[in-house]
């Protein structure tokens, strides 16, 4: 069978803590191995880390807080305006959650946020009319 178009096979040893409130709630080791049509001469070892390491980045900054924080592969909504409804408001909380983390008393967490947020919309409110342009 093969693997058409496969250049390169990589093999990567994951060390992964996962961390909750600041401290590792588990640690896993693994080895993955994965595949590309880049040829050597296109990207060498260095590149396909980088490569890699992209992937990962935007997985744990997008995809991971919509999937795990956000629940977002167990909404049941189909119709497509909605979703993309849904969709736009999840990037808007995450955008929002992203501005105030370094202020004083800003939540430190996504879900914190979020629960803040729904707790006491006031505050959220008044920022937005009181933005200027």
């Amino acid at each position: 069978m093969g693997l058409a178009g496969a250049a390169q096979v990589m093999r990567i040893e994951r060390k992964v803590d996962e961390i909750r409130q600041g401290r590792v709630t588990k640690h896993t080791e693994e080895t993955v191995f994965a595949f590309t049509s880049y040829l050597p001469e296109e990207a060498g070892p260095e590149q396909l880390l980088e490569i890699v390491r992209d992937h990962w980045q935007i997985e744990n900054g997008q995809h991971y807080r919509r999937d795990r924080t956000q629940d977002e592969d167990r909404c049941t909504v189909r119709e497509t305006n909605s979703a993309r409804v849904l969709s736009l408001f999840r990037s808007l909380a995450i955008f929002l959650h992203e501005q105030q983390r370094g202020r004083p008393g800003g939540s430190k967490s996504l879900p914190d946020f979020e629960r803040r947020v729904c707790r006491q919309p006031a505050s959220l409110i008044r920022r937005f009319m009181t933005a200027g342009p």
